[in-house]
């Protein structure tokens, strides 16, 4: 049998075998690491520290926090946390002044029925928004006691079916001012400010906090250029004190929701004063213009207006010379100031504004006593107007407004007052009610319904 030559590693000498061993062992115990314990690609780079997303502005007027730079030392200092699913991010929104376009709503009672859903009469309408007024003076029988329960429901149903709410707030209980005494115009005592105006800004906040998210737009009193409006001890009609009130409301307002739209009361429509200013009243020219000049402007993201269309079509002018020598009511045609006429009104104010702030109409409409067989003492004006032009001016109006881009929200006056007053047919805000006293439309209703549609569906000229 013939001898076997030496295998290939027996000539080799042992401690070359054990250090070729040695690096086999060194090298493999890499290979492990690399494939088990080396940190990812994306591990590896510097920590990226994505940045907040952009938060819509804040109002004008209210000061916003400045971002705070965290240092990237900082970051990468921290302890490694288990991974968590991302939250979803939270969706961005608007601030309802800062949308696109104009806004259009209408005022009703939403409160007074606990059986009847008024919101879905203006869901029908197509309307963005609804105007609930709060009378503060009448649910508040005591310091510190509010009677929410209409107010919660009625907010309620408007948010469930996506309506913005705007509330304007108005008057004052007699014990926030308790030298003013009943009188046959205001029996309870109630049309005037406090005596502390803090308590008017408290209760405007304190409305704000109870609705949080749900209360879109306060507007800050009503009509306080005319006594029946803004009474006080001794008798006084007063821009200064109440440019003081809107001051100190919008800044409680801001304090607990900066995106809250803060709307200056809308004054009273008159010519009554000749141009000028008594203690019983002021017209709305002259009056607005002092409001400005004490920096009212500053506290509000919207001017209110209130635009009564008498017995005018909306596009005439006080400038145009129109007259309807057909019409009963004379004031417009024998003296004509911006007070009488639609688009003379919001010239004016646009022109005293400067565009400084938008505006935001809130009430307008045309009254008609045709089919209700009242007339209302002062309100004679209604008797020139037919349903028919009741119906086109309403619709003409609300094409009107969002052609003059000048215009941010705009309140029809009114869905239901007709219905809803004790009074009925008598009720002084009757005849601009586009409901009649069972309930069922007036021609402005439909023919509101059929625009907002054909708009709604892009069908409008």
């Amino acid at each position: 049998m013939r001898k076997q030559n030496p295998s290939l590693l027996s000539r080799i000498p042992l401690p070359a075998l054990v250090a070729v061993w040695l690096v086999l062992v060194g090298l493999g115990a890499v290979l492990v690491y690399q494939a088990f314990f080396r940190p990812t690609d994306s591990a590896a780079k510097p920590t990226v520290v994505a940045a907040a997303p952009a938060q819509p502005a804040a109002p004008a007027g209210v000061a916003t926090a400045a971002p705070v730079a965290v240092p990237p030392t900082a970051v990468a200092a921290q302890p490694q946390q288990p991974q968590q699913p991302a939250a979803p991010a939270p969706t961005p929104t608007v601030p309802a002044l800062q949308e696109s376009g104009i806004g259009f709503g209408i005022q009703a009672d939403f409160i007074t029925s606990d059986s009847v859903d008024f919101t879905d009469q203006a869901r029908r309408l197509r309307m963005g928004w609804i105007k609930q007024q709060m009378r503060w003076g009448v649910f508040s029988p005591a310091q510190g006691q509010f009677d929410w329960t209409g107010f919660d429901r009625a907010i309620d149903q408007a948010n469930a079916k996506g309506l913005k709410v705007m509330l304007s707030i108005v008057t004052a209980p007699q014990w926030s001012h308790p030298a003013l005494q009943p009188t046959t115009e205001d029996p309870e005592a109630i049309n005037a400010p406090p005596d502390d105006l803090n308590q008017y800004a408290q209760f405007v906040a304190e409305v704000v906090k109870r609705y949080p998210g749900k209360v879109h737009a306060i507007e800050i009193w009503n009509e306080q250029n005319i006594d029946a409006e803004w009474r006080a001890v001794p008798q006084a009609v007063s821009p200064e004190k109440y440019v003081e009130m809107l001051k100190l409301a919008s800044q409680a307002i801001k304090a607990v929701d900066p995106n809250v739209i803060v709307i200056s009361g809308a004054l009273a429509p008159t010519g009554y004063f000749v141009g000028g200013c008594s203690a019983a009243g002021c017209d709305d020219g002259p009056y607005l213009k002092r409001m400005v000049d004490l920096g009212a402007l500053s506290a509000v993201d919207c001017v209110g207006v209130h635009v009564n269309g008498y017995n005018v079509p909306p596009d005439k002018s006080n400038k145009d010379g129109f007259n309807d020598p057909t019409a009963t009511f004379r004031g417009p045609f024998e003296n004509p100031i911006p007070s009488w006429y639609f688009r003379g009104t919001l010239e004016l104010y646009r022109d005293t504004v400067q565009n400084q702030k938008p505006l935001c109409v809130t009430e307008f409409g045309w009254a008609t006593s045709e089919g209700f067989g009242v007339t209302v003492p002062g309100y004679e004006f209604a008797n020139d107007n037919t349903l028919q032009e009741q119906a086109d001016w309403t619709v003409q109006a609300f094409q009107l407004m969002e052609e003059w881009q000048y215009i941010k929200l705009a309140f029809l006056f009114n869905l239901n007052y007709a219905q809803m007053s004790p009074n009925k047919a008598s009720d002084r805000t009757a005849a601009w009610s586009i409901m009649d006293l069972e309930g069922g439309g007036r021609p402005a209703f439909e023919a509101l319904r059929l625009y907002m549609k054909a708009r709604a569906e892009g069908k409008t000229q």
